[in-house]
């Protein structure tokens, strides 16, 4: 079964010393789960679930835990702007 579930990623001001950084996303619940099971073997406390409602792991943090950059990341959905 495919979930279609995704989790919050919070944005970087900058990656590196002067590298932009990445805004705020979201990817598939499944990417967010293999990067807390990394997070959970060094910091044991934290449900996926809470790390989720927190407003999830920043881009470089959930980068680190994965090994690689997210492959499911996506940016937030932009606002809908009225005239």
């Amino acid at each position: 079964m495919v979930s279609d579930r995704r989790a919050p990623v919070q944005g970087d001001h900058r990656l590196a010393r002067g590298t932009p950084g990445r805004e705020p996303g979201l990817v598939s619940w499944a990417e967010h789960v293999e990067a807390w099971n990394d997070y959970a073997k060094r910091y044991p406390g934290q449900s996926a679930e809470r790390i989720a409602e927190r407003g999830g792991f920043g881009y470089s943090e959930i980068s680190q835990h994965l090994g690689h950059a997210p492959a499911t990341w996506e940016p937030l959905p932009s606002p809908r702007k009225f005239a």
